[in-house]
């Protein structure tokens, strides 16, 4: 009984701590914060892969890291929000499904959309890391817009503790 309440609990843990990374994913993202967006990564073997329409690929933390950084630069103002998510445990590996909306918008640029990122993670001594992020786009819209939005400058009081 002890054994099956421990084994639960840890499901338990695990689940609510891939939950936890992938709303820290979003927060390193809307804060424009590279430093925690390169903790996220398990190592140098991580991929991040955005699908089509806008394919984009790194490999290795200090290359993903790269990429975040040059996304910045085509957008002044973009905001992340992570959704639903759906884990499944195996062992030190999991495989996790996180609906997302996006929007942004840059010098006469405009984005806004809805994706799903279909994460491959491993536990790390220091936690949950995703090894392998792929982003599938299911809605995207890059129409103009009048609205005015706001820039993040990236000073971050420091980094959310998990």
């Amino acid at each position: 009984m002890t054994a099956d309440l421990e084994r639960r609990l840890r499901v338990l843990e695990d689940e609510a701590e891939i939950h936890r990374l992938a709303a820290r994913f979003s927060d390193a993202v809307n804060e424009r914060d590279l430093w925690a967006f390169g903790r996220l990564w398990a190592d140098e073997d991580a991929v991040w892969s955005i699908g089509p329409p806008l394919t984009s690929r790194a490999e290795g933390r200090e290359t993903i890291v790269g990429l975040l950084e040059s996304l910045y630069k085509r957008e002044r103002y973009f905001m992340q929000m992570t959704h639903t998510g759906v884990v499944t445990l195996d062992g030190g590996r999991a495989t996790a499904r996180f609906v997302v909306r996006e929007h942004g918008c840059g010098d006469g640029t405009y984005y806004e959309n809805l994706a799903v990122y279909n994460d491959e993670l491993v536990r790390q001594a220091e936690g949950w890391r995703f090894a392998k992020r792929s982003y599938a786009y299911r809605f995207l819209s890059q129409k103009p817009v009048d609205e005015e939005a706001f820039k993040v400058t990236g000073n971050h009081p420091g980094e959310i503790s998990q």
